[in-house]
């Protein structure tokens, strides 16, 4: 599942939206550990931190089977949102666009000119100046 915070995607179409798609997950937070640490002069503890990004890499997960279950192939617009709930509680919320989008292919022209471009750096008869043909020395 493509899921990303951009409103749109460069080298894809957004063929149909299907709507928000919103998720969110209520996790324990204990506040009288960091404060027992303090007391101790103990250094906060970084796991808060790494319960955080494993959080919302939860989030995102059930994000994407909330926008799959409708159908789509990514989500845009994708925000995070975090709110405490009382002194014990936390929720994080995660939400987005559910699209069905569509790999572009590169445009034939593009390729067929970037094919001349490299047969005329690599062909000495293709009158640039890299290729070294007659009309190209002398100055």
């Amino acid at each position: 599942m493509l899921v990303v915070t951009t409103n749109d995607l460069p080298g894809y179409e957004i063929k149909t939206v299907l709507g928000e798609v919103v998720t969110s997950v209520v996790r324990s937070i204990n506040p009288f550990k960091e404060g027992v640490k303090a007391l101790r002069g103990g250094k906060s503890d970084p796991e808060g931190a790494m319960n955080l990004t494993k959080w919302r890499t939860e989030i995102l997960g059930k994000l994407g089977e909330a926008a799959r279950k409708k159908g789509a192939n990514a989500v845009i617009g994708m925000r995070f949102d975090t709110r405490q709930i009382g002194s014990t509680h936390m929720e994080l919320c995660a939400y987005g666009t559910a699209a069905v989008v569509l790999q572009l292919r590169p445009d034939a022209g593009d390729d067929t000119r970037q094919a001349k471009v490299d047969a005329s750096h690599s062909d000495p008869s293709a009158g640039n100046e890299t290729g070294g043909s007659a009309g190209s020395g002398g100055r």
